[in-house]
């Protein structure tokens, strides 16, 4: 009986310890869920800060059309001028632009007078679809989103030499959609053959339509515009 009543109250003590750890472990596990749900509610608005942050400086990086009015008039584009050939306009007697021809379309333009076609385009080739047309043909790929002064000076001086021969021109130029390589290789026309102001020559490019996610193309511009003597020159030069 001694023994036993030596033993009961460390039972007693033991047992008297779990049960006041237990209600402090139950707490210490709800504030450690309550910090956790917290952290995570954190987290998660700052996520959507960073995500709302990057959304506005994609916006702020696209390009916008210049803030003083253009100085030059052009013609609009037009997308039922001719069947099959959409964003259509005459450039000048002797240059023509618009989007990827339909395949029966460039028998459309022969009878309409063009003579040469240029494809900017770097995934078609539009040789297999000129048979039965009497046109000439010159494939440049370039890239929407990444002008190239070489490609520039390529392209000039190829209307050059099609501008010096009447059996040539007009000549039809055209990517996909006749919008972005379109754009640019027009506005580089606009700037180095006809001495346009870029600013100009990049409100006549957001009138076709021009993407402005490419929002490197006016830059590349105006620097076409600051470099056009070089230009200008490695033009004569080519070829």
């Amino acid at each position: 009986m001694g023994l036993a009543r030596r033993r009961a109250p460390r039972h007693q003590a033991r047992l008297s310890a779990v049960l006041r750890a237990q209600p402090l472990r139950s707490v210490a596990g709800r504030e450690a869920r309550a910090s956790a749900g917290a952290g995570g509610r954190i987290t998660t608005r700052l996520g959507s800060v960073v995500v709302a942050l990057g959304f506005a400086v994609f916006l702020a990086a696209c390009a916008s059309r210049p803030a003083p009015p253009p100085t030059r008039e052009w013609q609009r584009p037009c997308d039922d001028c001719i069947p099959g050939v959409a964003n259509f306009t005459k450039v000048t007697d002797k240059l023509w632009r618009g989007t990827q021809p339909a395949p029966d379309a460039f028998r459309q333009l022969a009878e309409r007078g063009v003579r040469t076609v240029i494809n900017l385009r770097h995934d078609h080739d539009d040789f297999p679809e000129l048979e039965g047309a009497d046109l000439d043909y010159l494939w440049l790929p370039m890239r929407a989103w990444n002008p190239e002064t070489e490609d520039m000076v390529l392209f000039l001086s190829a209307l050059r030499r099609a501008f010096a021969d009447p059996k040539r021109w007009p000549v039809f130029v055209h990517c996909a959609e006749g919008k972005d390589r379109t754009g640019y290789a027009i506005a580089s026309y606009r700037i180095i053959e006809q001495h346009w102001k870029a600013d100009d020559a990049i409100h006549e490019m957001f009138d076709f339509h021009y993407n402005p996610l490419w929002f490197g193309n006016p830059a590349f511009l105006r620097r076409l515009e600051h470099d056009s003597a070089d230009v200008s020159a490695r033009v004569r030069r080519a070829p």
